[in-house]
């Protein structure tokens, strides 16, 4: 861990953006809970650490910086951390240095700011500070002093805000990490594959290993790795829920055996998600319940074959940090014998994992594949899960993925599908709610998609769905891009 930098943040967000920003330069960093003591997280033995917020919970995030400088570790305050440190360290935090965010930015000599360059930008929420005699003036907005470092510690603070595609932002962070933390650029797709294939290993030294594959590239992954580190010893666990799109059971299947050369094991589920998902509406519910049917699938295969001495699971790190990962449950329930879960990319975010499967060489249909919920079609089911709507909303979403894909658009979209809902006008009815959705900002946007793309995709699916009566097009922006990417 001596060659990786820790990120504390109140916001799972913006802690995973610093992370996600440095390892798209190749260098490895971990966010990590603020709830985390210094000597906890100074036996992990990092390289250095940032710390990032707004004023909200800063005094807690103050406390970890100045335990980590004070121990010798490179630290760096972005935000308003920054301003609560200042005060913290004996300084005073004046007015607002501009109300309408446009301030002039000089930044001072100094290695946190090689290839950056000042002048106007705009930083809201920026404050004056008044520095005590331990702190040295490290940048300035307007002339009014925003940051700063520590005379004796390897302490140094900026108001700066952690954006999305801001290249100034990550040119510091990396600046940050190669020039006063001293790591290396080493986080490569080379290093992340023969660090998982050693995982992998010591999980599964002896014994059968089990990997749960959905088709998603998360799992695929994760199939592949196992693959290389144990070979013949991995077996394939495939659930065909009865909730997936059109053909797509019978196209993972055939990827995962025919081009991966991966043993298989099938197993058609979809009346046991059928009825487990009777009358059920809610989409946390769905989502609970389609979870817990796939791990109990999981464990039925544990039990029927004694020597799986080891399970692989496809959880990435924003499982993780939104809290989801199964392997505790899997652990407990099986019935009897040791068993060991390893989970090879629990620290790699979606966007690593995609590098990795080109790098593992796995076709297209699996590094291209769009986000699917864990509870498939059902959570694209606004109300109750029955056969006749799972077949609706197949042949609906069929239709509209056909159209957007032959007129060249899915190259500049995250996501693209259709949901179904009963039509209050016509009772035994369903409306068709489709959505395009296009990254921007950090956000996702509800693409302009053409007109005629639509109109096509809108006439097809009434003729070819006829219980379809209308169809929608949905202008949400989506509330959940940062969690599945």
């Amino acid at each position: 861990m001596q060659n990786t930098v820790l990120v504390f943040s109140t916001s799972p967000a913006l802690s995973g953006l610093v992370a996600r920003t440095l390892r798209c330069r190749q260098i490895h960093c971990t966010p990590v809970d603020p709830e985390t003591g210094v000597e906890t997280a100074l036996a992990m033995g990092p390289a250095g650490v940032v710390t990032a917020g707004d004023a909200d919970g800063s005094q807690a995030l103050c406390a970890l910086a100045q335990g980590f400088a004070q121990a010798g570790v490179p630290t760096l305050a972005l935000g308003g951390v920054a301003a609560a440190l200042c005060a913290c360290l004996g300084g005073e935090v004046g007015s607002s240095v501009s109300q309408r965010g446009a301030v002039t930015l000089s930044l001072g000599d100094h290695a946190l700011f090689t290839g950056i360059s000042g002048g106007e930008r705009v930083l809201r929420d920026v404050r004056q500070l008044r520095l005590p005699e331990t702190l040295l003036p490290l940048a300035t907005a307007t002339e009014q002093v925003i940051g700063f470092a520590h005379a004796a510690w390897p302490l140094y603070a900026l108001q700066y805000p952690m954006e999305r595609n801001d290249p100034d932002a990550a040119q510091m962070l990396e600046n940050f990490a190669l020039n006063l933390c001293g790591v290396s650029a080493s986080w490569t797709e080379e290093a992340i594959i023969r660090r998982a294939v050693d995982a992998i290993r010591q999980a599964a030294p002896a014994g059968r290993v089990l990997c749960a594959v959905s088709g998603g590239v998360d799992s695929c992954v994760c199939a592949r790795l196992a693959s290389l580190a144990v070979g013949e010893r991995l077996i394939c666990l495939f659930v065909d829920t009865g909730l997936m799109r059109r053909d797509e059971p019978q196209k993972v299947l055939d990827t995962l055996m025919r081009d991966l050369g991966l043993v298989v094991a099938h197993v058609d589920a979809h009346e046991a998600f059928l009825h487990a998902l009777n009358g059920v509406t809610n989409e946390n519910d769905k989502e609970r319940i389609a979870s817990q049917l796939m791990t109990q699938m999981l464990v039925k295969q544990l039990d029927y074959d004694p020597e799986i001495s080891c399970v692989v699971m496809g959880t990435n790190f924003n499982d993780a940090l939104f809290g989801f990962s199964p392997s505790a449950q899997i652990v407990l329930a099986r019935s009897g014998g040791a068993l060991s879960v390893c989970e090879p990319a629990r620290d790699l975010f979606k966007d690593e994992i995609r590098r990795l499967a080109t790098a593992l060489d796995l076709p297209a249909s699996i590094t291209g594949r769009r986000p699917f919920p864990s509870s498939g079609l059902a959570l694209r089911i606004i109300g109750p899960v029955t056969q006749e709507r799972l077949d609706l909303l197949r042949t609906a979403d069929a239709c509209f993925s056909e159209e957007v894909r032959q007129g060249g658009h899915e190259k500049r979209l995250w996501q693209y599908y259709a949901t179904l809902t009963s039509n209050p006008e016509q009772p035994g009815t369903y409306v068709a709610v489709l959505r395009a959705l296009q990254p921007a900002q950090g956000n996702a946007y509800a693409a302009r998609l053409p007109f005629d793309v639509l109109e096509r995709a809108s006439e097809r699916i009434r003729k070819e769905a006829p219980g379809i009566t209308r169809v929608l097009y949905d202008l949400t922006p989506s509330a959940r891009y940062g969690e599945l990417e």
